[in-house]
């Protein structure tokens, strides 16, 4: 057997052990079981959704204006694009952005600069050289990480990254990258 076969051997064992164990497991106290709480149906808050909501609630900075701002502080839906001012992906959602920006001024359009190799100066020149007239802010590492506990890894990978929609009550739903202007107009009409 060639060491590629045994790597792939050893990999799938331990991928179906793993899956094994997570289907075997017990079901265990949450803290606020533990500390005489019902868990998260005791009328409280869930601890995971107060979690999943900091990204929300992180202030940042428009790069282009300087002007401090919070997701949820917006009235109106939010489009959030995660991004690197150097991914031909990004770009080419950021033109289908474009595309509608400047039609739905009820909308807030938001790119967060992801996963390092962009400074504030480039972001914001990234912007203006294209003509871009939206929201651009980087998102630093905990933020990254509250936007990876709610929707998984891939928001923090630029070219894979979907929109996130944030409708006026807070809630969201994502869409796949490269969304068309179309798409993002869908999306839009679904948070009513």
């Amino acid at each position: 057997m060639t060491d590629r076969q045994s790597r792939r051997a050893i990999l799938a064992s331990v991928g179906a052990t793993v899956a094994l164990a997570g289907c075997l497991g017990e079901d265990t106290p949450t803290d606020d079981e533990e500390n005489g709480g019902d868990g998260p149906d005791d009328g409280g808050e869930d601890p995971e959704t107060a979690e999943n909501l900091e990204w929300q609630e992180a202030t940042l900075e428009d790069v282009t204006t300087g002007k401090s701002f919070t997701i949820d502080d917006s009235d109106q839906p939010v489009v959030v694009h995660t991004f690197a001012s150097y991914c031909p992906t990004c770009h080419s959602q950021q033109e289908e952005i474009d595309e509608i920006a400047s039609d739905h001024e009820d909308v807030r359009f938001v790119d967060l600069a992801i996963q390092g190799g962009d400074d504030p100066d480039s972001v914001a020149d990234h912007a203006v050289d294209n003509g871009y007239e939206w929201t651009f802010a980087m998102a630093d590492d905990d933020l990254t990480s509250s936007l990876v506990d709610e929707f998984g890894q891939e928001i923090s990978v630029h070219a894979q990254s979907p929109l996130v929609v944030v409708c006026s009550d807070g809630s969201t739903q994502t869409v796949e990258k490269v969304a068309s202007a179309a798409q993002i107009r869908t999306s839009l009409e679904e948070c009513g």
